[in-house]
């Protein structure tokens, strides 16, 4: 044994000698880190960015987006809180952040993994109302808030129990103090793990697949039926098809919240169990940092499938950059990128012959086409491109009405 010279003894050395805990190699530490550091980055950078575009453009703040920017605010809190001292905590293997961060963190991190399954329901029910039965009502901005409001406090009640039975102790003579879960009947803890991972995670997927699966069905039907009644306008095909690369998106995001947590979540309710197989029972700093280190990704892919398949975020994303590139390879800042966002849609945009993109997206006549027409031929084109350019803007118009219900 190592014994320093106040004559406590390194848990690190004594983890490395009986169990060969590889987490204590520089190597191993080194890897995490800067695994820990990019995902942190990433998290809050995205995250934020879906914060400020929700708040600054009022096309983005439908029923949806609401639940979308709770679960941004969670991952923010995520990537700080969870991203940072988990991983000390399993390198060092002392707490080192004092008694109240003892009890607060853990309960953080409960409340924020509970309240992001709870919100993705949320969604997926909202999504099922909103296209199996269209003539109902759909959720109203202010009944989306109270559900945020109710999943938070639904979380915070379910993570309680993590805040009363974390404590901070001495162990015999080690050096530094250990954080965990001291309950005084471990029944009682198995118990308490297992209704957690029915509320957190069994119960929300049951869900959300059933909703996702009615929805898919109905929009393939809705499709099929029109097609051979031949009434599937090209307005009705743009709507159907943004409500396919909506729904799109939703599943994309469930799947990988799931498929980022399924393996931090397994771990600890066969951990709470003593079920981990062998292998994984050696290391389990190790499959512990490793887990956690998977479920943290999910903060970093939220923003990156709005960008990919929300063609609204991505727009909004854009005029957060400040900078558009010229065709001469220099930048310039984007102040009027809001423009380009309208009821939920892009203004598509076409250049006119001066290279300059018209407001609204509305082309306007060129004077290129008048050279060489006469007096009297000019005022007849000018009144029939004016006549051409308001259909085009009603028809724009109609279209993007749809938008809201997507």
């Amino acid at each position: 044994m190592d014994e320093s010279e106040e004559g406590c003894v390194d848990l690190r050395s004594i983890m490395w000698k009986n169990e060969s805990d590889i987490t204590v190699l520089p190597g191993i530490q080194t890897i995490f880190g800067f695994l820990y550091s990019v995902l942190i980055t990433l998290g809050v950078v995205g995250n934020s960015l879906v914060v400020i575009s929700v708040l600054q453009n009022k096309a983005l703040q439908s029923v949806r987006n609401v639940f979308i920017f709770s679960l941004s605010c969670s991952d923010i809190v995520v990537s700080i809180v969870s991203g940072s001292i988990t991983p000390i905590y399993a390198f060092s293997k002392i707490w080192l952040f004092g008694p109240q961060l003892c009890q607060l963190v853990p309960l953080i991190q409960g409340t924020s993994l509970c309240f992001s399954t709870l919100t993705l329901t949320a969604i997926s029910i909202d999504r099922f109302f909103l296209i199996i039965f269209p003539t109902r009502r759909s959720i109203q901005m202010w009944t989306a808030v109270k559900l945020v409001a109710f999943n938070a406090s639904l979380a915070f009640a379910v993570s309680i129990p993590m805040y009363l039975q974390q404590k901070l102790f001495k162990y015999q003579n080690y050096c530094g103090e250990i954080c965990s879960e001291q309950w005084e009947d471990e029944s009682a803890q198995s118990i308490y793990g297992t209704l957690v991972f029915i509320i957190q995670f069994v119960l929300p997927l049951l869900i959300i697949t059933f909703c996702y699966a009615m929805i898919s069905i109905k929009l393939s039907k809705g499709v099929l039926v029109r097609a051979e009644e031949g009434v599937l306008t090209e307005q009705r095909k743009n709507a159907m098809k943004r409500r396919l690369r909506t729904n799109r998106m939703l599943i994309a995001m469930v799947g990988v919240f799931f498929c980022c947590w399924l393996p931090s979540v397994a771990f600890n309710f066969l951990r709470d169990y003593e079920w981990l197989p062998k292998f994984v029972s050696r290391q389990k700093y190790f499959f512990g940092v490793l887990t956690h280190c998977i479920s943290m990704s999910s903060t970093v892919w939220n923003p990156i499938l709005y960008a990919l398949l929300n063609e609204q975020f991505r727009i909004a994303f854009a005029s957060l950059l400040h900078t558009c590139r010229r065709r001469d390879g220099t930048f310039k800042v984007c102040d009027d990128r809001k423009g380009f966002i309208a009821n939920g849609v892009e203004r598509r945009g076409r250049q006119d012959s001066r290279g300059s993109i018209p407001r609204n997206g509305m082309s306007t006549p060129s004077d290129d086409l008048l050279i060489g027409m006469t007096k009297e031929e000019r005022p007849k084109t000018l009144s029939l491109q004016k006549t051409v350019i308001s259909q085009k803007r009603a028809i724009f118009m109609t279209d993007t009405r749809s938008s809201f219900t997507d």
